[in-house]
């Protein structure tokens, strides 16, 4: 297994001046944010991204995933207001072009929550929709999309593996996948040996951050209750491979390089 990193923990930088850093403190890849100050929408121009690209090779940085901006940010997948649905689309559109140029394998679908007074099930379909057309629209390329099962808190949708291989039974998309977060996990009522178990090869990437079990906290592992060496031994018994990428907290942006190089010995310890 191979060690990402969320570049979102560095907020305050230029997406220039994250990669060195992640590169010193022994990451193998990177997961760029598709907000600002980093990759969002049209911030950067091909050239720009071109050397982007450039600049990661140099530093020896796969890029691991591309990480739309979704969580408290202007998009939904699932709003009734078509609007809205439509921007988002767009948005999701222009992260897997830009993930392209970037060299990113993968690219992260986020469930959302429907709004108030919304029916459960028009969200839902509302959603599987977006999936698809993003599914469609991404065919053109070699790239892969990976739905995220979230905590309550952060989506009333799509919660847990089953949930999201449900969805996935339902498109039938080659390129669609699932990527699994264990503070996520650590909160609903699925465990890791189940999400794990029931994707096999779906399971396209593991999000790597801690909580204490009762809210996402995105902690360094070690400083909640999930049990890491668990998930670990889980992966390596269905063969799994792929990156581990930290993600950590608004709480480390202050001072991002300390956390995530602490973040790094911590899983290569495990490892």
């Amino acid at each position: 297994m191979k060690l990402g990193v969320a570049t979102s923990v560095f907020v305050n930088y230029a997406l220039a001046d994250v990669i060195p850093c992640v590169a010193e403190a022994g990451y193998d890849g990177i997961d760029i944010w598709g907000g600002r100050p980093h990759a969002y929408r049209h911030d950067y121009s091909a050239a720009d991204l071109g050397r982007l690209r450039g600049l990661l090779d140099h530093h020896h940085l796969t890029v691991a995933s591309f990480m739309p901006a979704f969580y408290r940010y202007p998009h939904s997948l699932s709003s009734p207001n078509e609007i809205v649905r439509q921007d988002s689309l767009d948005y999701m559109r222009q992260c897997v072009d830009n993930a392209v140029i970037l060299g990113a394998g993968l690219v992260l679908l986020v469930p959302g929550c429907s709004l108030h007074g919304q029916d459960l099930q028009d969200a839902r379909r509302r959603m599987v929709d977006s999936i698809d057309e993003v599914c469609r629209y991404a065919a053109q390329y070699d790239i892969r999309l990976g739905i995220e099962p979230a905590n309550r808190v952060a989506s009333n949708l799509v919660n847990t593996a089953s949930d999201a291989l449900a969805i996935i039974n339902e498109l039938r998309h080659a390129s669609l996948g699932v990527v699994l977060d264990t503070g996520h996990i650590n909160l609903v009522d699925e465990s890791a040996e189940e999400a794990i178990q029931c994707l096999g090869s779906l399971l396209l990437q593991v999000h790597v951050n801690d909580n204490d079990g009762t809210r996402q906290q995105n902690l360094i592992p070690g400083e909640g209750t999930v049990d890491f060496a668990g998930v670990i031994r889980l992966l390596r018994a269905t063969g799994y491979e792929g990156f581990l990428s930290a993600e950590l907290a608004w709480d480390y942006t202050a001072s991002p390089v300390p956390a995530i190089t602490e973040a790094a010995k911590r899983i290569r310890a495990l490892l």
